[in-house]
Formats: C-alpha cells, sequence, structure tokens
C-alpha cells in the first residue's frame, strides 16, 4: 500500500511533477523571482507572511526544513497549502481516480494498452484489482510521481506538524478543483497521455532527479529549464492545455484566495515550487497586487 498512499499524495505536489507534460512555463518578470524558495510577502499594515515552494519528496533533504524556513513556519499563526490534508480529503481522493459506474480501464484504452500499463504498474507495486477500474489519467499521473520510501512528503509533514502545533490549516483549493483538472480532459486527451507517459518513462525518472537536485538548489529557474527540455517530444496540444490548466489557471485562482490571507499577516503559506516563477507565477501576480516580495531563502 506504500505506493497507493505515495500517489494520493502526490496531488498536492502538482506543481511539480505533473508539469512534466505542460509546458511552457517562462521565467521573465525581470529574473527576480528566478531562485530562492521562501519568499517574504508583505503588506502595508499587517505582519510579514511567507510563502514557500514544496516539492513532492520524502528524500531527508527535502523533508528537513531549512532554518529559515522552519522560524518562519513557527512563527505563523496559520498555515496554508494546496489542499488541507485530513482523512476525509485523503479518501475523497483515492475514490478520484477510480470509475465507478462499472467502466473498466481496459474497454477505454484497448487490450493492447492495458496489457502495457498492467506490466508498468505491477512494476510499481500496484495490483490488476486497482489499476483495472482507475481512470486513464489517473495511471499516467501515478506513473509521473516520484518515488517514495515513507509516504511522508514534504506537504504532508508540513500539515501534520501544523496540526501538531495547534495553527489553524486550511487550502487553497478543494479536492474537486484539482481532481476537475484531469476529469475535464476528454477521453483522447486522457489516452494520449498515458501513451506518452509510458513511452516517456525513462527519461521521466531521470528528468524527476534533476529536478529535486534543482529543487535542493532553491535554481527555479532550472526547474523550468528542466521542465522545457522535457516537452521537445510531447503533443503541443496537450501541452497547451496542461499547461493552462494546470499551472496559468490555478496561479491565477490561488493568487485571489491567498490575498485575504495575505493582508491578515503571520500565514505561512506553501504551494509547488513550480508555481513561484515566472509572468504566470505567483511571485510575479502577488507583487503586481501591491504585495512587497523578497526573497529569504
Amino acid at each position: 500500500m506504500k505506493q497507493t498512499t505515495s500517489f494520493i499524495y502526490f496531488f498536492w505536489g502538482l506543481g511539480l511533477a505533473l508539469v512534466l507534460l505542460s509546458g511552457a512555463v517562462t521565467v521573465e518578470a525581470g529574473d527576480r523571482f528566478d531562485k530562492g524558495l521562501l519568499w517574504k510577502i508583505e503588506a502595508a499594515g499587517v505582519e510579514p507572511n511567507y510563502l514557500f515552494g514544496t516539492m513532492h519528496s520524502d528524500d531527508p533533504r527535502v523533508v528537513e526544513l531549512p532554518i529559515p524556513v522552519r522560524t518562519a513556519f513557527e512563527q505563523a499563526r496559520g498555515v496554508t497549502l494546496e489542499v488541507v490534508l485530513d482523512p476525509q480529503s485523503l479518501l475523497t481522493m483515492t475514490m478520484s481516480l477510480m470509475m465507478s459506474d462499472g467502466t473498466t480501464l481496459e474497454s477505454l484504452i484497448g487490450s493492447s494498452l492495458y496489457k502495457r500499463t498492467l506490466q508498468v504498474m505491477s512494476a510499481q507495486g500496484i495490483p490488476e484489482m486497482m489499476v483495472a477500474n482507475m481512470k486513464p489519467w489517473a495511471v499516467a499521473v501515478t506513473l509521473m510521481t516520484p518515488p517514495t520510501h515513507t509516504g511522508l512528503v514534504l506537504d504532508h509533514v508540513l500539515y501534520q506538524q501544523a496540526v501538531a502545533d495547534g495553527k489553524a490549516v486550511d487550502g487553497l483549493e478543494t479536492v474537486a478543483e484539482q481532481m476537475g483538472l484531469f476529469d475535464s480532459l476528454s477521453l483522447e486527451d486522457q489516452v494520449k497521455l498515458l501513451e506518452e507517459t509510458l513511452d516517456s518513462l525513462p527519461a521521466i525518472q531521470g528528468m524527476l532527479v534533476e529536478l529535486q537536485e534543482a529543487y535542493l538548489q532553491r535554481d527555479l529557474k532550472r526547474l523550468v529549464e528542466i521542465n522545457d527540455a522535457s516537452m521537445q517530444d510531447s503533443d503541443p496540444e496537450l501541452a497547451a492545455t496542461f499547461n493552462q490548466k494546470v499551472i496559468v489557471d490555478r496561479n491565477r485562482r490561488m493568487a485571489d484566495r491567498m490575498e485575504s490571507r495575505l493582508r491578515d499577516g503571520r500565514r505561512f503559506i506553501a504551494v509547488g515550487a513550480l508555481h513561484l516563477p515566472g509572468d504566470d507565477g505567483l511571485l510575479h501576480l502577488l507583487s503586481q497586487r501591491g504585495f512587497r516580495v523578497t526573497r529569504v531563502y
């Protein structure tokens, strides 16, 4: 069940692994935001807030919070994640991966692609009894998920610590909104996504390693470069759809919902690191709204 836990928790790190297929995140905005994971977000008359970029990983080098991040977290009155990681959310997430109307994956994707899918999923420890009723996009995203050992990735560690500290915890999005990103894809796009993922597995694994190393260097510009390089052989229409849905639209929605929290002050907000840089990134969007954005770490 460890792998199952892993891909459930992955969705709250949508900003990193999934955008391997989302494409054109550009780093411009004067390259002001090309490096750094922890940013102070200030507004007149309120105590400082902090915005932190996360990665889906349980690697100790990722999960162990550096002193500046830990200090900002400890001083915060409240913690905001992409989605609240309570048991109900996890249950809803699990159910969202599966088809509930009796449709089987094989009937949607054909026997040849299904057999190929089973072989790869079996190698990751996921049995056919689960795969048989998964949605095509759910299989693809599972295969794009970085492997974990404990299943306690960074976002979940932050959630657990916030609860233990008695901090108020909320989310910028709901499970339904995040799952709706994928459910809104046509069946054709879902199958295409699965095929591209299967074709690209060796390259994806290599890029996940590169992404983690860039993350540990706090190099947002490099994260984007790695992501863009992954797009060379991808379907351009599917890539454009993903970029709009998973990055651009969500960044604007998250910026909208952050604003009231930021104007209350002393909020620690954690989102996937690839939501931070670029002209459509949260750092630039918040600066356009009048917030002072300063790199801390």
